[in-house]
């Protein structure tokens, strides 16, 4: 065999090596190509599930709200009774016993911007007016309280249609 064959025998060698190596690259850009198209069916998947997820928690909440709406909205008649106390104790997240204790009136006093030292008084009171935007007075007569069980009564409804 000659120089030339040799030489033929190696540019065929050559060239079926890059065929192979051409057909080895498409297989693995297949291969790419379906995990790519797998991560991106997964990731939509994924989001799919917590858009639901996200659904579910809004209508749950929601519900609770309609709920709440339905078993805590006052009577706005300037008498701070127990379902008062419970609302304001709902609205606050303290413990709901329509007891008008410490807890409640620390929760209370931080939330208007008094301080909390969970004793009612009429430093509390005045701070309760300005927060609701009647005379300030120190006074928790009448006119404070139905501001204040308007103004949780407007938090409930504002929770119910969100």
């Amino acid at each position: 065999m000659g120089l030339l064959d040799k030489l033929k025998g190696v540019g065929s060698a050559a060239k079926t090596e890059a065929k192979i190596a051409e057909e080895k690259a498409a297989e693995e850009a297949k291969v790419a190509e379906a995990k790519l198209a797998a991560a991106k069916e997964a990731a939509a998947a994924r989001a799919k599930a917590v858009a639901e997820a996200a659904a579910q928690a809004k209508a749950k909440a929601l519900a609770e709200a309609k709920e709440a709406l339905a078993k805590y909205k006052l009577d706005v008649d300037g008498v701070w009774g127990e379902l008062t106390t419970k609302t304001t104790q709902k609205l606050l997240g303290v413990t709901e016993d329509g007891i008008l204790g410490p807890e409640t009136t620390k929760a209370l006093q931080a939330k208007i911007g008094a301080e909390a030292d969970g004793i009612w008084g009429e430093k509390t009171t005045r701070a309760l007016q300005k927060f609701l935007g009647v005379k300030e007075d120190g006074i928790k007569g009448p006119v404070t309280v139905t501001a204040w069980q308007a103004w949780c009564n407007k938090q409930l409804e504002d929770a119910a249609n969100a």
